[in-house]
């Protein structure tokens, strides 16, 4: 295991680029991590790469992940699965689209429909198939068209060859703006509170390094409190290097709606019963097995000394 190569030097990794992770550009773009005396080396894992090999190899420090991960490691009997240290998603933070106008749009209309699903990643369609047993629809109902890549999703979505396609934003927008699709769901309005998606490191990391990563979380929760007191327009700025592709309305309107779901943690604490209604998803939808408890991956001492400090 590689140690950190300097103090204060944080090598950080996102799985995917999009902008569920807002407050995380936000620390980064909007120097709340450089504040803190941070060093951040930041950018997105590459395809065909896992978060968990990469912070297990030292390649990286910390990444943003799913709890989803460090159950599955505990699931194969690993004895040091990565620890999540803060919050950063707390509500499903995708969108679905159909083909067709949505008026009347009803969750009875997805059986027998057929259905693309995020591929690159199995914890999006668990949780929407959490939302559909919810809502009284099988998932065996629904034709999947799966193991898509974010390209071939849009592609074929575009084509007509799917009535319905589950998609964040920037991507979700651009499909309605352009005419491709129609929103049905806003998926956030319907998970509930759950850990989403939290930052994770190896239990070494963290005992070797435990200044650093509370910077790192301090600045972080002054990242979230930016973005909760801030006007979409002011957020659009501030991660628009991240999207220099996408035009500034279009991420404005991105983080309107993600703001108005409440899909974005406003503090870093990992909370017990969004954790519990996630591991709960997970098993029901066959990714994880135990009832892995709390304390077995999260570490929220951090988290509650920066909500300490800002008091």
């Amino acid at each position: 295991m590689t140690s950190q190569a300097s103090p204060g030097r944080i090598r950080l990794r996102v799985a995917f680029r999009n902008m569920f992770y807002t407050t995380i550009y936000v620390a980064v773009e909007g120097g709340f991590l450089a504040a803190e005396g941070l060093d951040i080396d930041f950018s997105h894992i590459p395809a065909g790469q896992s978060s968990t090999d990469l912070l297990k190899s030292g390649d990286i420090d910390i990444t943003q992940s799913g709890i989803s991960r460090s159950f599955m490691d505990l699931d194969a009997d690993s004895d040091s699965p990565p620890l999540h240290i803060a919050e950063i998603n707390q509500r499903d933070g995708f969108f679905l689209l159909s083909k067709q106008t949505t008026d009347g749009w009803t969750w009875a209309h997805l059986a027998g429909a057929t259905l693309i699903p995020v591929g690159f990643t199995p914890v999006p369609y668990t949780t929407l198939q959490a939302a559909m047993r919810w809502h009284g629809v099988d998932p065996n109902s629904v034709n999947l068209m799966g193991g898509l890549s974010a390209e071939e999703m849009l592609g074929r979505f575009r084509a007509g060859e799917a009535d319905y396609l589950q998609v964040p934003y920037p991507f979700a927008g651009q499909l309605v703006n352009e005419g491709s699709g129609h929103l049905a769901v806003t998926l956030g309005n319907e998970s509930g509170y759950v850990c989403y998606s939290s930052f994770a490191a190896t239990p070494t990391y963290v005992a070797e390094n435990p200044e650093t990563v509370q910077r790192f979380v301090n600045g972080y929760a002054r990242a979230q409190r930016w973005v909760a007191q801030n006007e979409p327009e002011a957020v659009a700025e501030c991660i628009a290097p991240v999207f220099p592709e996408y035009d500034r309305a279009l991420l404005s309107d991105g983080v309107a709606r993600y703001k108005a779901a409440g899909v974005w943690a406003t503090d870093p604490l990992i909370g017990r019963q969004g954790f519990d209604r996630m591991r709960d998803a997970l098993i029901a939808g066959g990714l994880v097995q135990g009832a892995h408890p709390y304390e077995s991956i999260v570490r929220p001492e951090f988290a509650q000394r920066a909500l300490e400090e800002s008091a």
